[in-house]
């Protein structure tokens, strides 16, 4: 059973990084610990992509047809509401991911608008661009400050790299047939890192920034992962449970 606690400050010792484990061929188990809960808001029932500055988690809720979005700020420290945008187009608004260089938001609008991002202020949430046309398409987007550049797929058939300019610079062919529905992507400093939603569990799906595939971490739920991010040293998974359900990574060893 998954417990939801206030808020999701660090408590004890830092958790093991899933890139050394990873790196390493470590053995080891994933809990998720829901921290977060951001509850539908009216005809804002279905929870998409999320992303995080390093203070505020976004929580992108869209109608029950692709369209209108809001975009819901919570408190990383202590799980607290923030405040929330007015109603954006954002399509299907597959997944999210803010970018530290410019301090924007964006919103990958998925699907046959796939071309097409949405750039948001994350302070104000106000749309500053409304049509970011890429090259390539894109129904999950990640931003890694540490290298400046942007990770892209599209139905989890294909891996694209961009660079902070969303310039298109090489593209990877992905692992299918997992039998999994891809969803939003997430990274570090070492890998990427794609949710997965399967009948009986989850996972992530993992590459390297050079394109190559790394493996995969199972995470025990039959909610329907949605995106993730890494935040102060911590992993988080958001799920479309109830509004949007935000867990954290807790790892434990056989």
């Amino acid at each position: 059973m998954l417990t939801l606690l206030a808020g999701c400050g660090q408590i004890g010792a830092p958790e093991p990084q899933l890139s050394d484990l990873i790196a390493e061929g470590r053995t080891f188990e994933v809990e998720l610990v829901p921290v977060i809960h951001c509850a539908p808001v009216g005809e804002y029932q279905v929870a998409q992509g999320a992303a995080c500055d390093g203070e505020f988690v976004y929580f992108l809720m869209r109608t029950s047809g692709n369209g209108n979005g809001i975009i819901c700020k919570y408190s990383l420290k202590n799980g607290r509401f923030a405040g929330q945008s007015e109603p954006i187009y954002v399509f299907h608004g597959n997944d999210m991911t803010y970018d530290a260089g410019s301090r924007l938001l964006f919103v990958a609008h998925g699907s046959s608008e796939g071309k097409i991002l949405t750039a948001v202020d994350h302070d104000t949430l106000e749309v500053v661009e409304q049509t970011v046309d890429i090259e390539k398409g894109a129904g999950a987007i990640t931003y890694s400050a540490e290298r400046g550049r942007f990770a892209i797929s599209q139905g989890g058939k294909t891996l694209h790299f961009f660079d902070g300019d969303l310039n298109w610079l090489e593209s990877f062919d992905r692992v299918t047939g997992t039998g999994y529905t891809a969803q939003g992507m997430g990274s570090d400093e070492r890998y990427i890192y794609f949710p997965m939603s399967g009948d009986a569990d989850n996972i992530l799906q993992v590459y390297d920034w050079e394109g190559n595939y790394a493996g995969v971490v199972n995470l025990p739920t039959t909610w329907e992962s949605e995106s993730m991010f890494w935040a102060n040293g911590t992993y988080y998974v958001n799920f479309n449970h109830d509004g949007a359900t935000l867990c954290k990574l807790h790892i434990s060893f056989k």
